[in-house]
């Protein structure tokens, strides 16, 4: 049986400059991407050139969006609500198998991955620059975790399965986390998170269904350098015994039929101090 949560992710900044920034569609900050999805918006839409989203990457090699994002007609997140925005959710399957570049490509038969990235996110341009606030998976200066630890010794205050936790840099030994709540299912977990990409600051927000954002973490060290991607999506990784190649190695279940719903992604520019905690 499939089991759905709801996952609403951004990342704000200080709020100190909150109110001197706004826009019609309730975010307070300057917008450097917008990935709330319009309401009239397909999964076959993913799969154009004109997509908010990379229309090539990051899924199965012979995969598609439209067998990939599925609109299941669960209530609008904090965040869509002001553009009339609807969420999305992304799923895996036995075939969310990833085709890398390299010579000969090697498939990663190790997890499965689908994630959405922002259309213009080249690891290089404005979505990670200055201190921004973005939402959802990244595999690399930040990670948001679920379900048992790949090595417990990564984190020992992880004691139920059913949690989620934003944690640091992917490379770190042992796992950093910077907060974790219980995973409950059928509401929404809001999370707002700054990057400071010369500070390497990070600071966490967090509610649920369609409360404020409040501080839960930080402003505390975390190491930002090299810029990054966005990605907000699932990202399954197999088990096995410690020292595995993750990428290659390693069980993962049959039939896989999984999924996380996202709403209200955007990301904004929180140089200047500015938050959007709230809909404006």
């Amino acid at each position: 049986m499939k089991k759905v949560v709801f996952f609403a992710l951004s990342l704000l900044g200080s709020p100190a400059l909150a109110t001197q920034f706004g826009d019609s569609l309730g975010i307070r900050c300057p917008v450097l991407f917008d990935g709330r999805v319009p309401k009239s918006m397909t999964p076959p839409d993913f799969d154009k050139n004109s997509s908010i989203f990379d229309h090539q990457f990051v899924h199965g090699q012979n995969q598609t969006w439209a067998e990939i994002i599925k609109f299941t007609g669960v209530p609008e997140s904090l965040f869509d609500i002001p553009k009339n925005a609807k969420p999305v959710e992304v799923t895996i399957s036995n075939q969310s198998i990833f085709l890398p570049g390299g010579d000969p490509p090697m498939p990663q038969f190790g997890f499965r991955r689908s994630e959405l990235i922002p259309a213009t996110n080249n690891g290089t341009d404005i979505t990670v620059q200055g201190t921004t606030l973005s939402i959802g998976h990244s595999t690399s200066e930040i990670t948001f975790l679920t379900g048992k630890p790949f090595n417990q010794s990564f984190d020992p205050t992880v004691h139920d399965p059913k949690t989620l936790r934003l944690a640091g840099r992917q490379s770190n030994s042992p796992e950093t986390t910077f907060f974790q709540t219980p995973f409950d299912f059928d509401i929404w977990h809001n999370f707002a998170v700054t990057l400071g990409w010369t500070t390497n600051k990070l600071t966490v927000y967090y509610s649920k269904g369609f409360a404020p954002l409040k501080r839960v973490a930080g402003p505390t060290f975390n190491d930002n350098s090299g810029g990054g991607q966005f990605h907000a999506g699932v990202f399954k990784l197999p088990t096995g015994p410690l020292g595995i190649d993750v990428n290659h190695q390693g069980f993962q279940e049959a039939p896989i039929d999984e999924g996380l719903i996202f709403g209200g992604i955007f990301i904004e520019d929180s140089s200047k101090g500015c938050v959007t905690t709230f809909p404006a």
